[in-house]
């Protein structure tokens, strides 16, 4: 028996594409237009060409901070990823329990990135004081 294969079900992804398209990449390319232009307000633009892309490159600030990047993403990765094969593989197949793993492990995602940053700032300054207010005193 031969199995015929139905390409049709690609039609309704299509819309999911384009809008996607639409969000990610036009902005991209704006953003990267913009990295050639020195904007001081958006009536006037210099153009900066690859100034600012050498002189980058050139920095040393730039390499002992790309170096450090990858050092903290290489520990990261060395860390998490035998911690969630180790989780994964400890979540029971069956029971009642398995519902109290699944929502505890997915909780952490109901909170936006942006939030953590905020609840951060609110420990920080119910702990010590922010940093503005110290050096006011």
């Amino acid at each position: 028996m031969v199995k015929s294969t139905n390409n049709k079900a690609w039609i309704f992804v299509l819309p999911a594409l384009l809008l996607l398209g639409f969000v990610a990449v036009v902005p991209l390319i704006m953003v990267v237009n913009y990295s050639f232009h020195d904007i001081i307000t958006l009536q006037s633009k210099v153009w900066v060409g690859f100034e600012w892309y050498e002189e980058i490159i050139r920095s040393s600030r730039f390499w002992q901070s790309l170096g450090r990047s990858l050092l903290f993403s290489a520990i990261i990765l060395i860390i998490e990823i035998p911690l969630g094969i180790a989780i994964a593989l400890s979540i029971p197949k069956k029971g009642g329990w398995v519902a109290v793993y699944l929502v505890s492990m997915s909780l952490p995602l109901l909170v936006p990135w942006n939030m953590i940053a905020m609840i951060w700032h609110i420990f920080l300054e119910i702990m010590g004081g922010s940093l503005r207010s110290r050096n006011r005193l």
